[in-house]
C-alpha cells in the first residue's frame, strides 16, 4: 500500500507556503534543504503539532497560519508525530518505564503490594476515624506517624508493636487530634501568654486533684477510668470481687463492688475538680484568650473537655499518647497490616532477586546502542533493574569508561560530569539513546508514527554517523510497523548515503527550494544523487552539459596525468581547460575544437557531440549561460555550473581589463580570482557598486569548481534565482 502524506502549510515559522503531496511507496522520504530554505521551520511546525500547539509566524505573529497535515486522508493526531531534532539536551523519553522486562514478575510484585496496600487502607481508615479526620478524609497519615516515631512508616509500625501489646485503653482514645493539633491551634498554644495560662490551669488542676479521696497527681481520673475499663472487660466485679479506694487524707477505705459504682465515683471526682471555683477561674483566664474566630472549634471542644487542657502543657508527649491510643483502638487492623507486611517482605525479596537477574527490553536497547556506536569512549549499563521492572520507574543508565586496564563507572547522577569530558558528537550519541527508547516503544505498541528527523547525523564523525544510518535503516525497514519517516538534511553526502542504502530510495528524495509562490519540492533522479556524470555522457549534445563537463574533465586529467609532468612542466591539456574556466590571455583564442581535442585524448569511450568546432569557447559559455537564465528552479546542476563559470570568467575579464588600464604588463597567468579582486580593490576603491558585485561573485561562486563526488554540494545549495540574478548584475554592471 502506498501511504500519501499531504502537507498544506502557510505562515508556519519561515515557511510562507508549502503545499505538496508525498507518496510513500517506501517508509523513508528524504528532503535535501539548503540552509535557510525550510528544514528548521518544518521541524518546528511538526514539533508544535506533536505537542498540540498551533505553529506561528515569528516575524509576523498577526498572520493566521494554515497547518493541515493528513495521512491517507486522516488528520494526523499529535501522538502520531515524533520530531527528532539534531540535538536536544533536555529531551528524555517518558516511555522508558513502559519497557517491562517480565510481566509475570511485575504482576507478582504488584499483587504483594496490593495486599499490603489494602491492609494499610483499612488501618488508615480506622486511624482517621479515631483521630477525628473522618473515614473519607484524604489526610496523609504517613508523615504524622513517621515524624512521631522517627522512622519510615513500616519501621515505625514495627517499633511500637511491643508497646501496643502492653498498653491499656484510656479515655484519651476519644480525644480529637484534628482539632487539638490544628496548625492554628498549635500556633496559638505556643504563644507565651497562652502557655502561661495553660500552665496555671494545670497547676490548679493538680492542687484540687490532690484533695480527692482517691485521685493523685500521678493517678488522674482518666487513669482510674482505664482501670475500670480493664476490670470490666475482665469481669472482675461480675466474679464477686471488690476493690477499696483509699482516702489519703483520712486513711479511710471506700469499698466498691460494681462497675457502675466505680464509674459514678470517677465521674463525681471529675466534676468536683472541674467545677472547683479556682479551677474554673483558671480556665476562664485561658478561655479569654480564644478570641480568634478561626479557633472557635477548638474553643467549643476544649470547653467540653477541660480535662484535656493540662495535657496541652506537653504537646509532643500528648501527641504520642494519643496515637498509641488510636492504634490500640484499631488493633485488629494494625495486626492485619503487620502480618501482610511481614509475609510480603519475604515474597518481595525473592521477586526482586529474580528481577535483578532478568533481562528487560531496555537491556535490548542499551545492547543495541553499544553495538551500533562502537567508536564511543564509553559503554552503557542498566542500573536499578528491580525498580525499573517492578515499580515502573525509568531505569538508570550508568556509563563505563575503560582505558589501559582502568575502569571508571559514572553513576546516572554524574552524567553532567561525563558530558563535560566528551566531544560534541559523543554527547549527542547519548541523546540518540533516548530516541532509540522512544522508537522501540512505538514499535512494540505498533503505534502509527510519522518520524521527522532533523539533521540527525549533524556533528557525528563518519564512524558514528554510520551508526545513525544503521538506526534509520531499522526505522524505515522494520517489518510489521506503522512507521513513516521524513529525513531532513542539508548535507548532500548524507542524502547520498541514505539513498544508496535504500533508507530513502532516490524516487523518494526531494530538493527543497524557494520560489515566488512558496517552497517547492523537486524530485531527484538517482543519477542526480549518485553519479550525475554518467547520465551526462548521453547528453553531451546539450550545451549546458557540454560546458559543465569542462571542470569534470579537468579533474580527470588532474587525478590521472597530473597538472604537471615528471619534469615539472605544465600539462598543456590541463592548462587549456583552466583557461576555459578562468580568463587568461589565451582564453579568447580557444575554440570548441581545442576542447574536443583534449576531450577525445582523455575520454576515449565518450563521443564528443556534433557542434560548430570553430566557435569561440568563451562565446559559447556566455551564450549557454544566457539560455540558462530562463530555466525553472530545480536541481539543475549543469545549469548552475554553467552560470558559475560564466559569472567568474566575465568578472575576471572585467577586472583584468581595468587593472591593465593602469598596469599594461600585469601578469595574470598565475592569478586566482581572489588575487584579481584584491588588486582591483586597491586600485579602484572608489567604485563601490562594482566592488559590491565582485564581492558577491567571490562569495557565491566557488573559487575552484571541482566536480566530483564530494565537492558539488555547494552548487546544489545555491538557488537558480540567486545565480541568475548575479549573472544579470555582472553583465549589466561590469562593462
Amino acid at each position: 500500500m502506498t501511504d500519501i502524506l499531504k502537507l498544506n502549510l502557510r505562515y508556519c515559522y519561515g515557511i510562507g507556503k508549502l503545499d505538496t503531496e508525498l507518496k510513500f511507496k517506501h517508509k523513508g522520504f528524504a528532503i535535501y534543504a539548503p540552509n535557510g530554505v525550510m528544514k528548521t521551520s518544518f521541524a518546528k511546525t511538526m514539533a508544535d503539532l506533536s505537542n498540540g500547539n498551533e505553529p506561528t509566524d515569528l516575524h509576523f505573529p498577526d498572520r493566521k497560519p494554515t497547518c493541515e497535515v493528513t495521512l491517507n486522508g486522516d488528520v494526523l493526531k499529535k501522538e502520531e508525530i515524533f520530531v527528532v531534532r539534531s540535538y536536544d539536551d533536555k529531551f528524555a523519553s517518558d516511555q522508558v518505564s513502559t519497557l517491562l522486562a517480565n510481566a509475570e514478575l511485575r504482576g507478582k510484585y504488584e499483587e504483594v503490594h496490593r495486599s499490603i496496600g489494602e491492609a494499610k487502607k483499612a488501618l488508615d481508615k480506622a486511624l482517621k476515624r479515631n483521630a477525628g479526620f473522618g473515614d473519607r478524609s484524604r489526610e496523609n497519615l504517613d508523615p504524622i506517624v513517621e515524624g512521631l516515631f522517627g522512622e519510615s512508616y513500616y519501621d515505625a509500625l514495627l517499633s511500637i508493636e511491643d508497646e501496643l501489646s502492653n498498653a491499656q485503653p484510656s479515655s484519651l482514645a476519644a480525644a480529637d487530634f484534628k482539632i487539638l493539633y490544628d496548625p492554628k491551634v498549635q500556633q496559638f498554644l505556643a504563644n507565651e501568654d497562652v502557655a502561661s495560662a495553660v500552665e496555671g490551669f494545670a497547676q490548679k488542676y493538680d492542687e484540687i486533684t490532690e484533695q480527692s479521696p482517691f485521685l493523685r497527681r500521678n493517678f488522674q481520673y482518666h487513669n482510674v477510668a482505664q482501670v475500670q475499663q480493664h476490670l470490666e472487660s475482665n469481669n472482675f466485679f461480675n466474679a464477686g470481687h471488690k476493690i477499696s479506694l483509699a482516702d489519703e487524707n483520712t486513711d479511710q477505705m471506700e469499698e466498691v463492688s460494681s462497675d457502675q459504682t466505680l464509674k459514678e465515683r470517677i465521674e463525681e471526682e471529675k466534676l468536683r475538680i472541674l467545677n472547683d471555683d479556682e479551677v474554673a477561674k483558671k480556665f476562664d483566664t485561658f478561655n479569654a484568650k480564644l478570641k480568634n474566630k478561626e479557633l472557635q472549634s477548638f474553643r467549643d471542644y476544649i470547653t467540653e473537655n477541660k480535662h484535656l487542657l493540662p495535657f496541652l502543657d506537653d504537646p509532643e508527649g500528648l501527641k504520642r499518647e494519643l496515637w498509641i491510643q488510636y492504634f490500640l483502638a484499631s488493633i485488629d487492623e494494625y495486626k492485619a497490616l503487620i502480618s501482610e507486611y511481614r509475609t510480603g517482605q519475604e515474597s518481595l525479596a525473592a521477586i526482586i532477586a529474580d528481577a535483578e537477574n532478568s533481562r528487560g527490553d531496555w537491556d535490548e536497547v542499551v545492547a543495541d546502542f553499544n553495538r551500533r556506536f562502537l567508536y564511543l569512549p564509553f559503554e552503557l549499563a542498566v542500573e536499578n533493574k528491580a525498580d525499573a521492572i517492578l515499580k515502573g520507574s525509568a531505569p538508570s543508565i550508568s556509563f563505563i569508561i575503560r582505558d589501559e586496564g582502568l575502569e571508571r563507572r559514572y553513576a546516572p547522577s554524574e552524567k553532567r560530569e561525563l558530558l563535560r569530558a566528551l566531544s560534541t558528537g559523543e554527547s549527542r550519541a547519548l541523546y540518540i539513546l533516548d530516541i532509540m527508547y522512544e522508537v522501540f516503544v512505538r514499535w512494540k505498541n505498533r503505534s502509527r508514527t510519522l518520524f521527522v528527523f532533523d539533521d540527525i547525523s549533524d556533528s557525528f564523525d563518519y564512524k558514528n554517523k554510520f551508526a545513525i544510518v544503521d538506526f534509520l535503516e531499522d526505522v524505515t525497514k522494520l517489518e510489521d510497523t506503522n512507521f513513516l519517516a521524513i529525513i531532513l538534511t542539508h548535507n548532500f553526502d548524507f542524502l547520498r548515503t541514505v539513498s544508496s542504502r535504500k533508507i530513502c530510495p532516490a524516487h523518494q528524495c526531494r530538493l527543497a527550494f524557494r520560489t515566488a509562490e512558496g517552497i517547492k519540492l523537486e524530485a531527484f533522479k538517482q543519477s542526480d544523487i549518485q553519479s550525475p556524470f554518467h547520465k551526462w555522457q548521453n547528453r553531451l549534445g546539450e550545451p549546458p552539459v557540454l560546458i559543465a563537463y569542462i571542470p569534470f574533465l579537468r579533474n580527470v586529467i588532474e587525478y590521472t596525468s597530473g597538472d604537471k609532468d615528471a619534469e615539472g612542466n605544465d600539462n598543456e591539456d590541463y592548462l587549456h581547460l583552466t583557461r576555459m574556466l578562468h580568463y587568461k590571455d589565451e582564453t579568447e583564442a580557444l575554440t570548441i575544437r581545442d576542447y574536443k581535442t583534449v576531450f577525445e585524448r582523455h575520454l576515449a569511450n565518450c563521443v564528443f557531440p556534433e557542434v560548430a568546432l570553430d566557435q569561440s569557447i568563451i562565446d559559447h559559455i556566455f551564450a549557454t549561460a544566457d539560455a540558462c537564465v530562463n530555466v525553472d528552479e530545480g536541481v539543475n546542476l549543469e545549469h548552475k555550473i554553467v552560470l558559475s563559470i560564466a559569472i567568474r570568467v566575465w568578472s575576471e575579464r572585467f577586472m583584468i581589463g581595468k587593472i591593465r588600464g593602469n598596469e599594461p604588463d600585469y601578469d595574470v597567468a598565475r592569478k586566482q580570482t581572489g588575487d584579481l579582486f584584491q588588486a582591483f580593490k586597491e586600485q579602484f576603491n572608489n567604485q563601490a557598486e562594482e566592488i559590491g558585485i565582485l564581492r558577491r561573485v567571490n562569495l557565491i561562486t566557488p573559487a575552484n569548481i571541482h566536480i566530483n563526488a564530494f565537492m558539488y554540494e555547494p552548487i546544489l545549495d545555491m538557488g537558480m534565482g540567486e545565480l541568475v540574478a548575479l549573472y544579470q548584475d555582472v553583465k549589466a554592471t561590469l562593462q
